[in-house]
């Protein structure tokens, strides 16, 4: 019997699986990189607030963070409903998910005058309406919305954020974050595909829940903790609310763009050259730590 020469036939496959992306998908990964794994809410608010916000976030007494986490899970359980609802009619909040910036501006600049007395009303608004701009980003990234479990992972974009540390996020990296989430995704989608009533009560719902909420509250927390500086008012805190609506938006962009090349190369693959991306650009920025310290150092 004759073999076929070695490699002949074989090495097709391992060729076909390390074929470059395409210039313009690894484009797009690599703004989806750089969105997912640069993108700082931490950073974004010592903009607003003009000085760094973790000191004041261990400082905030224990009830402001029971509070933090009872706002945090009911705004996520808010979200579930319009997630397992089927898409009816525009309504109000629907229309206010075009304008999540505006919408959530206008409440953080209310709830400043009130602090955290305002955040059991105003979370779960500003929240609803990021969840239905996150929605809007999904469907231009060729999901299909009218999936429950596409909608179901537009809520997860609530705890894909690299920003945390601590036990409310107990690893970082984007997918570090997407696997610690995934046995509640699974288990929640399956559940609601084969149920049709009584859908936010099943033990698998409840777990995604409970997993999203102390990742999103941690960032709640910081927001919290910015607006709690004494120079912190009415307008800033409208600033720090759009600054919590674009951290979420550039996480949903990024994470529906990877979902998209990972429909077209399969999750591996995608998976690997997001990892070689993201290396090479901690390498530059090392490499431009050091440069910049040796510059300083001969001055």
């Amino acid at each position: 019997m004759a073999f076929p020469a070695q490699g002949c036939i074989l090495s097709k496959p391992m060729e076909l699986e390390h074929e470059p992306l395409e210039p313009a998908d690894r484009e797009s990964l690599a703004r989806a990189v750089a969105l997912l794994e640069k993108n700082s809410f931490v950073t974004m608010l010592a903009r607003v607030a003009g000085r760094p916000v973790n000191v004041v976030v261990a400082s905030l007494p224990t009830f402001v963070g029971e509070i933090v986490m009872n706002a945090s899970r009911n705004a996520i359980l808010q979200c579930l409903r319009i997630a397992l609802k089927p898409r009816g009619r525009r309504n109000l909040l629907t229309i206010a998910g075009n304008h999540p910036a505006l919408v959530s501006g206008i409440a953080g600049a209310v709830g400043g005058f009130a602090g955290v007395a305002a955040l059991a009303v105003e979370l779960p608004l500003t929240t609803i309406v990021m969840f239905q701009s996150i929605t809007k980003i999904a469907a231009a990234e060729g999901e299909d919305i009218s999936r429950p479990e596409v909608r179901l992972a537009c809520l997860e974009v609530f705890a894909l954020s690299t920003d945390g540390r601590g036990p409310a996020a107990l690893e970082s990296g984007y997918y570090a974050a997407r696997s610690a989430l995934a046995k509640s995704a699974d288990e929640a989608a399956s559940y609601v595909l084969r149920r049709s009533t009584s859908l936010e009560a099943g033990p698998a719902v409840v777990g995604l829940v409970s997993a999203i909420a102390p990742r999103f509250g941690l960032l709640v927390s910081q927001e919290l903790a910015a607006a709690a500086i004494p120079i912190i008012g009415a307008a800033t805190g409208g600033a720090l609310n759009i600054a919590f609506v674009q951290h979420f938006n550039n996480i949903a962009r990024g994470h529906f763009a990877v979902r998209s090349l990972e429909r077209k190369y399969g999750d591996t693959r995608i998976r690997e050259e997001f990892e070689l991306i993201r290396a090479a650009a901690e390498t530059s920025r090392r490499l431009e730590r050091g440069e910049k310290a040796l510059g300083d150092g001969s001055r």
